[in-house]
């Protein structure tokens, strides 16, 4: 059973995702410098690897009741691939479904409408991890024609990744497992853009 000190952890969880995706979009839209083009790309870089690993780790949130069966000492775990492998053992539909909610305004039914496309896959996410924790670390300097290339190629995908991230989680579904509950999450909610958890009840889902 979700406690709402689970629902707060992953609010702190999104809230965090937050403040660093503005990070990155202050060293995109130059208003911010390390003062060396090499360094902005590694700090957003850090930025993006830690917002991967936050979108797999607050996974746990939700479900420490069942990862706790298999590993005691959950505040101890952190390698986010490691976390992705044993939750798709216990859940494997753990990660986050994106959705856009409408409302008709003749009969005033509600409906959650899947995003298809445009927002960061499971594996694009533990692909982003990946390249990214590659730029930040030392490189052999007999090899460093390969490792400027995936800098680049990472640089020129950098744009594409916040919008996905962003695609992803603006509005998005967290499944329960054992149950046919939802948390519907809301990045921006109300006049203050807070994060916004509820615990509900599937409705009318268009696809």
């Amino acid at each position: 059973m979700r406690t709402d000190y689970d629902i707060q952890k992953y609010i702190r969880c999104m809230d965090e995702i937050k403040l660093r995706d503005k990070v990155i979009n202050d060293y995109m839209a130059g208003t911010r410098s390390t003062g060396q083009p090499m360094t902005d790309i590694e700090l957003m870089c850090l930025q993006f690897r830690k917002i991967g690993e936050l979108i797999i780790l607050s996974a746990l949130c939700p479900h420490r009741a069942e990862y706790q069966k298999i590993h005691s000492s959950i505040e101890k775990e952190w390698d986010a691939n490691k976390v992705r492998k044993t939750l798709d053992t216990i859940h494997p539909d753990f990660y986050p479904v994106p959705f856009d909610r409408s409302v008709n305004l003749t009969t005033g039914e509600a409906k959650n409408q899947r995003v298809a496309k445009g927002f960061l896959s499971k594996d694009e996410c533990i692909s982003l991890i990946g390249r990214c924790g590659g730029i930040l670390h030392g490189f052999n300097p007999y090899n460093d024609d390969k490792v400027f290339r995936e800098i680049e190629s990472v640089k020129s995908t950098l744009p594409e990744w916040q919008s996905k991230i962003r695609r992803l989680l603006k509005a998005h579904e967290i499944k329960l497992l054992g149950t046919a509950m939802q948390l519907w999450v809301y990045m921006a909610h109300g006049p203050k853009a807070e994060v916004l958890v509820e615990e509900r009840a599937p409705i009318l889902v268009s696809k």
